[in-house]
């Protein structure tokens, strides 16, 4: 009986928060951005390359945020940014700051190029999320847009190449955060598993989230300092 209850829970759920983002989506993009997409450069079994474009319900993006401080001078880029749900909730909720997507996937960032255009704060970019210069932004979210190898190498791009402290906010990212856990530089200002908001179930399984703070000048200091005491 437990088990036929959470299965009616579950299907009551996906449905009532789908209809919510459909109505959404039309309201802000004029279209809705619930259909997910396959990736068109991932490799599951090496852990290479990119995922599928799958829209966050608006109601997680809102608990997510809700561990979030935007202002006016930050500038904000969705790496991985599909149809461009993180950027519609962002015109929603009327943040302040700027915000910005980049999405490999042509096809998928063509949608997110055409509805934004009427935003003034928003841009959209197509391409790849490794050829951009990340000193032009102070926020970084990330819905798990990589699989854990190029994940990784991804952040090693950013300790390469930031001169700036960052805030960086990953969702969908349980099997993710054990990459960044004890790297130099790197704190956990807030992590959480979430399987509700709001009585909701958002996910089947607890799904993680995480808001990084990354400061290039302390990770220099602790490598300099194990460079003196080796």
């Amino acid at each position: 009986m437990k088990k036929l209850i959470g299965r009616i829970e579950r299907a009551v759920s996906g449905r009532v928060l789908r209809l919510y983002d459909r109505i959404t989506d039309r309201r802000i993009c004029g279209q809705s951005l619930v259909k997910t997409v396959a990736g068109i450069s991932e490799d599951k079994k090496k852990g290479i390359g990119g995922t599928a474009s799958q829209s966050t319900h608006y109601l997680f993006l809102k608990y997510i945020f809700s561990h979030v401080s935007l202002t006016e001078s930050d500038t904000l880029i969705d790496v991985g940014c599909g149809k461009g749900r993180v950027l519609a909730f962002l015109i929603k909720e009327k943040y302040p700051c700027r915000i910005c997507g980049i999405e490999y996937n042509e096809a998928v960032g063509k949608i997110a190029q055409e509805w934004t255009a009427k935003y003034e704060q928003a841009e959209v970019l197509i391409g790849d999320a490794f050829q951009l210069d990340y000193n032009d932004y102070t926020v970084l979210t990330l819905a798990r847009p990589f699989l854990p190898v190029t994940f990784c190498q991804f952040i090693e791009k950013l300790e390469e190449t930031l001169t700036h402290p960052i805030t960086l906010v990953s969702w969908y990212d349980q099997n993710l955060v054990r990459y960044v856990y004890n790297r130099p530089g790197w704190h956990a200002a807030y992590h959480e598993l979430v399987k509700r908001v709001h009585g909701w179930k958002i996910a089947l399984y607890p799904s993680s989230f995480t808001v990084w703070t990354y400061d290039p000048v302390e990770r220099k200091a602790k490598e300099t300092a194990g460079s003196d005491e080796a």
